[in-house]
């Protein structure tokens, strides 16, 4: 285990695996990066420096992964509701289209839990639920590097496990606003979305509407890639 000099990026990194998203692919991560052959080749280094550190570990597991991922809709109060068995057919052909593949990815240790706080625990407990979430990684990357003031305000599964209310769903994340209150809900939608005609679709957007609430679901990209 080597010191490392931590830069903002290796921060952000670290602050993002630990209490924003329970995981990101190297794919995710190359975002941070510029999209050329140097770039490639310093964010593999700096990605193996910073395992050298014990400050992430990398993974490689065969799953179900979106390549890219798009917004599949949106929805805000005083809108109409949707037709939930055309968008689980949709969603449906979108993941039919999609064959697993390895992915490689990385976690936050208990070095950098120590060194930086802890929101998000036990990342790795099944196939289904890593693919769910390298989906989700995907979308907080693009909030980061597209709106970074919403990907601040990025509030995980976790907290809002712990402070909802009753019978209130847990959704993948929320943006929260400058009092701490819940004003966009974030879904990843995999393919058992789709199931039943749509009913996790339409629980969600239950929930939501229920509460006044506007939300995003997430997939992926339509043809597996933008």
């Amino acid at each position: 285990m080597t010191t490392l000099s931590i830069t903002e990026r290796d921060r952000t990194i670290l602050r993002a695996l630990l209490h924003k998203v329970p995981l990101l692919s190297l794919n995710s991560l190359s975002e941070l990066w510029p999209d050329t052959d140097a770039g490639r080749d310093n964010m593999a280094r700096r990605v193996w420096q910073l395992q050298d550190a014990g400050l992430i570990s990398q993974h490689s597991l065969p799953v179900q992964s979106a390549p890219t991922v798009a917004l599949f809709y949106g929805w805000a109060p005083g809108m109409e509701d949707l037709d939930f068995g055309s968008a689980a057919w949709a969603l449906s052909k979108r993941w039919a289209a999609l064959e697993a593949r390895r992915v490689p990815f990385v976690t936050a240790t208990p070095r950098a839990a120590s060194r930086y706080g802890q929101v998000i625990r036990n990342p790795l407990r099944s196939t289904s639920a890593i693919a769910h979430n390298l989906g989700l990684g995907q979308v907080y990357m693009h909030y980061l590097v597209h709106e970074p003031l919403l990907a601040s305000a990025w509030v995980a599964e976790e907290v809002i496990a712990a402070a909802r209310g009753h019978g209130e769903k847990v959704v993948d994340a929320c943006i929260v606003n400058s009092a701490s209150t819940p004003a966009l809900a974030v879904e990843f939608a995999g393919a058992s979305y789709a199931a039943s005609n749509g009913e996790r679709l339409r629980e969600i957007h239950r929930d939501c509407s229920a509460r006044g609430l506007a939300y995003e679901m997430w997939t992926v990209s339509e043809g597996g890639a933008e």
